[in-house]
């Protein structure tokens, strides 16, 4: 079922769709790493996420940077990154990368926030990412779309990436 070609899969949606849990579920699975978009975030950025402002396509750009260069140097990586926008997208794309679109409905988006602690992308955040984000169009075939729903668990989740995804896994 595996092909011989790396594969670097990028899940991708805005804050709370769980890009991060979702993301450590597939690599575990998959018995591959895992690297989180937030990481790569300057202080500077995440403090103005923190206070609920979205960044700007110039704030974002060497960070998207940090990022192809990373999913490059790894032949077998998932990477959890909000890639709202195609131009992103874009920025991200090469050789082997594939996208899984969590999409996930507003009311689950904005309960999920709610509760959330310790991460400095809050409710707040949530009317910016859903302004930025441009589903994924039609024509851009190396996305696969994951709709969730308030009982998905991660492991299910998971399951059924990997297997859109055409990937053995555990």
């Amino acid at each position: 079922m595996r092909q011989t070609v790396a594969m670097r899969v990028v899940v991708m949606g805005v804050s709370g769709s769980g890009k991060t849990t979702v993301g450590r579920e597939v690599a575990a699975r998959a018995g591959w790493p895992f690297l989180d978009g937030d990481d790569f975030h300057t202080p500077q950025a995440r403090a103005r996420m923190a206070r609920g402002e979205g960044l700007t396509d110039a704030d974002r750009a060497p960070w998207l940077a940090r990022l192809r260069s990373r999913l490059e140097a790894l032949p077998d990586v998932v990477l959890a990154c909000s890639a709202l926008r195609r131009a992103y997208r874009d920025a991200l794309r090469g050789p082997g990368v594939t996208f899984l679109f969590l999409n996930v409905p507003r009311d689950l988006l904005q309960a999920r926030l709610a509760v959330r602690t310790g991460h400095y992308a809050g409710p707040g955040l949530l009317p910016s990412q859903l302004a930025t984000l441009e589903a994924p169009a039609p024509e851009e075939r190396d996305v696969v779309i994951l709709d969730v729903m308030a009982d998905d668990t991660p492991a299910r989740l998971a399951k059924r990436a990997l297997s859109a995804l055409g990937v053995a896994h555990a």
